[in-house]
């Protein structure tokens, strides 16, 4: 799956950046199965948005214990499913509510 971690913080020149990558691909090694692959900056917004690969949202939970925003600073994110990861939540779910009834 894809996370999308939105961060609502100006990265003002580039050693900012830099240090900025560097912190999160150094925490992002430490969590298996998370993998940091790029930033993102929407245009005309005061945020950047990091792109991680997690094998699940508890592990990026976890990745996000040891690397939160800095004080402050309003983050959220998103959860992209691949079309494989969705349906196979489709056929579990209906699956599951079959085995109920």
């Amino acid at each position: 799956m894809m996370i999308l971690k939105h961060v609502e913080y100006n990265t003002s020149d580039l050693s900012g950046l830099e240090m900025l990558l560097n912190h999160v691909t150094e925490t992002a090694s430490k969590i298996d199965g998370v993998d940091f692959k790029d930033i993102y900056f929407p245009e005309n917004k005061n945020e950047f948005v990091l792109l991680l690969m997690c094998v699940s949202e508890d592990k990026y939970l976890k990745w996000r214990d040891i690397c939160p925003p800095p004080p402050g600073v309003k983050d959220w994110y998103e959860v992209l499913l691949t079309k494989n990861e969705h349906f196979f939540k489709v056929n579990e779910l209906k699956r599951n509510l079959g085995s109920k009834s």
